[in-house]
């Protein structure tokens, strides 16, 4: 699976990525934009073949950049149909709400959580539902 991740701050990016590649697996591929100016640029350049599967959009970039993100990427012919999940660390009712208007599939809190993330990949229909990747060592 594909992400497009879209995160200013370095620890939150390293977090989501190895969240994501818990959940999904070290195959999935995670597309990191550390601003809304690189974010934009890569969705002009998603085309049907190479689009994300998913996008995690973090809402508060500087200059309202998430909001631009998003809208960008509902607009974008290519990702239009591709769930986005807003990432915040302020829950606001008017940014919740204008991130469901601008196509948001959902909306978590950071930092990511292993839990939430999952239950919304399942909601979304990008992960099977089922036990959590357990990882055992063996003692020799």
């Amino acid at each position: 699976m594909r992400v497009f991740l879209v995160e200013d701050n370095p620890q939150h990016s390293f977090l989501a990525v190895k969240v994501l590649q818990l959940l999904l697996g070290e195959a999935s591929e995670v597309i990191v934009a550390e601003s809304a100016e690189e974010a934009l640029t890569l969705i002009d350049h998603f085309t049907e073949y190479d689009r994300p599967d998913l996008i995690l959009v973090d809402l508060r970039l500087p200059d309202n950049g998430g909001f631009e993100v998003l809208a960008a990427a509902r607009s974008h012919e290519a990702c239009a149909q591709v769930p986005a999940l807003v990432l915040t660390s302020s829950l606001y009712d008017k940014d919740v709400a204008q991130s469901y208007d601008l196509g948001a599939a959902a909306v978590l809190c950071k930092p990511l959580s292993r839990a939430n993330l999952r239950e919304e990949l399942i909601r979304i229909g990008k992960l099977a539902p089922g036990p959590t990747r357990v990882r055992t060592s063996f003692a020799h």
